[in-house]
């Protein structure tokens, strides 16, 4: 081999070991730029992993809230309605009692106008009553005076009477004269008038005395 081949030769197998040692310059520059693209990838997506529990946490930690804000709703709900409930039954009950308290106002009323009327009327009686006992008492003394004078009058004319007969006869004595005829009949004439007044005044009486009987009855009745 001549000297021109050797060197070609060597040129050639140098150039071979340097192709070599630049190709594995190249690739192992390229293997370590992707170990550092894996690296950061692998970081984002651990990161990216984190951050997705973090959301998964917090999403279900929202979700447990809003169901316990559902439930809550839910349970408020169901409370309104109870107490709607409650609300529409007092209603109904203050508008009952409003209404039986409006009906008693009313029997109420009908019961003191009766009682103001039977008490008015119960007054008048009593009144009236009054009056008939002491009419019946004045009319009781009134009949009694009546009756004694009317006694001593017929006793006076009884005996103006005999006298007047006695002169009238001519059996006269002294002391028998005109003047016991004129008294005679003057005594007449006051006792007939007494008379007359005994008899209304005792016609008065016996109607006090019927209207206090009636009285006494219907207070009987009202009794029993």
């Amino acid at each position: 081999m001549t000297s021109a081949n050797k060197k070609g030769a060597l040129l050639f197998v140098s150039g071979i070991v340097l192709g070599g040692l630049v190709a594995t310059n190249h690739w192992s520059s390229q293997e370590h730029i992707q170990k550092q693209t894996l690296g950061s990838v692998e970081a984002e997506l651990a990161e990216a992993k984190d951050k997705l529990q973090a959301t998964n946490l917090t999403l279900e930690t929202l979700t447990t809230q809003l169901d316990q804000q559902r439930t809550d709703a839910e349970k408020l709900a169901e409370e309104i309605v109870v107490k709607n409930g409650e609300i529409e039954s007092l209603k109904a009950s203050i508008s009952q009692q409003q209404n039986q308290a409006k009906n008693s106002t009313v029997e109420l009323e009908k019961t003191v106008e009766t009682q103001s009327e039977a008490i008015a009327k119960l007054k008048k009686r009593v009144a009236d009553t009054d009056y008939l006992y002491a009419e019946r008492y004045r009319l009781t003394q009134e009949v009694n005076d009546l009756r004694e004078r009317i006694l001593k009058d017929s006793h006076k004319m009884e005996l103006s009477h005999k006298a007047c007969e006695e002169y009238k006869k001519g059996n006269s004595w002294n002391r028998v004269s005109q003047q016991d005829c004129d008294d005679f009949d003057e005594i007449k004439s006051k006792n007939d008038a007494l008379m007359t007044e005994f008899d209304d005044v005792s016609a008065d009486l016996d109607r006090i005395k019927r209207e206090l009987s009636a009285f006494d009855a219907q207070q009987e009745s009202e009794r029993s």
